[in-house]
């Protein structure tokens, strides 16, 4: 009869040569690159932007969510692939679906194999860690940097009003102003006028680019910007003057959260003393008793207590951090 440990070992090895394909494929169509990179990196912008024309969105698909045939398929049937890859393009990481995909599974892998034979934990216990740190670990690194994309395209914004602002002064059209504003700003915000402005090219509708634009950047500022157009759109007036007013507004509102996370700051620094406090009272009873927190290292429920532990402080952090985070 064969025993639990043999399933899981069989599981192991063959995720571990699945991936290790994937790997390998991935590596070699990664050196000839070079030429598509540009092209590809604007293709997964129209993709995570959902694009309705059913042709383009076909030829997305293909290009986006993996360079593996079979495995595009298996993620184009997959209904959350993509708003994975919006996610994707919001954290600005160059990534594609299946790559992060892989990643997850590849950290979840390795974490398994260090709990299970290289700290002996049972696997009814290491599995459930491992799972949960590889899929969420990726998963936060890339809402972590999506918030710093979003805050870099807020602050970039009141510029790049003025300058749309005064471009409008000019005689130029809003597209022109765009463009011009994707040249003359930096990335993100450069980035994003500039797939926008191609997108009003490709014959997209005013109010469906902008709809994109504003579902790439997961900005707030960005979306009173495009508030503010589609009603003056709809409704008339001077465009320049309305930009120059939200600049001045967004400028305001980022005085002010600057004030309030002043504030703030008292309590994230106890949050962050409260979360280190644990580790260096365990480092001193390491120094002055080396034998006191033994147990706790050569028992599995130790190692049990270790993670209960650990999981309720997170818990606690994530809990903190949202008490002290306001919105303006």
């Amino acid at each position: 009869m064969i025993n639990q440990n043999t399933i899981v070992i069989s599981v192991i090895t063959f995720l571990a040569v699945v991936g290790a394909i994937e790997g390998l494929y991935l590596l070699y169509r990664s050196m000839n690159v070079g030429r598509t990179h540009a092209v590809g990196k604007r293709l997964r912008n129209f993709s995570a932007s959902g694009m309705s024309n059913e042709e383009a969105m076909s030829l997305l698909r293909k290009r986006m969510l993996s360079d593996v045939p079979v495995i595009n398929r298996l993620l184009s049937a997959f209904p959350r692939s993509h708003s994975m890859d919006r996610m994707l393009v919001q954290s600005g990481i160059d990534l594609t679906v299946s790559r992060y995909i892989l990643i997850q599974m590849s950290l979840a892998l390795l974490l398994f194999l260090l709990l299970y034979f290289a700290l002996d934990m049972f696997w009814f216990v290491s599995l459930p860690i491992a799972l949960l740190a590889g899929f969420y670990l990726p998963y936060g690194f890339i809402i972590g940097k999506t918030r710093e994309r979003a805050n870099a395209v807020s602050n970039q914004l009141p510029d790049a009003l003025d300058y749309l602002a005064r471009s409008l002064r000019a005689g130029n059209p809003f597209s022109a102003g765009l463009k011009q504003a994707s040249i003359e700003m930096n990335d993100p915000i450069a980035t994003e006028f500039a797939t926008t402005f191609e997108e009003l090219n490709f014959g997209v509708a005013i109010e469906d680019a902008l709809d994109h634009l504003s579902q790439r950047t997961s900005s707030d500022e960005m979306r009173y910007f495009i508030t503010a157009v589609l009603i003056q759109k709809s409704t008339g007036g001077n465009l320049a003057e309305v930009m120059n007013r939200l600049s001045a507004v967004m400028r305001a509102r980022s005085r002010t959260l600057r004030e309030i996370r002043v504030l703030a700051a008292e309590m994230k620094l106890s949050a962050n003393v409260l979360m280190g406090l644990p580790f260096v009272v365990a480092g001193a009873l390491l120094v002055l008793n080396p034998g006191y927190l033994s147990i706790l290292v050569e028992t599995s429920l130790g190692f049990m207590v270790i993670g209960v532990q650990l999981l309720l402080m997170i818990t606690g952090y994530i809990i903190i951090q949202r008490m002290v985070n306001f919105r303006v």
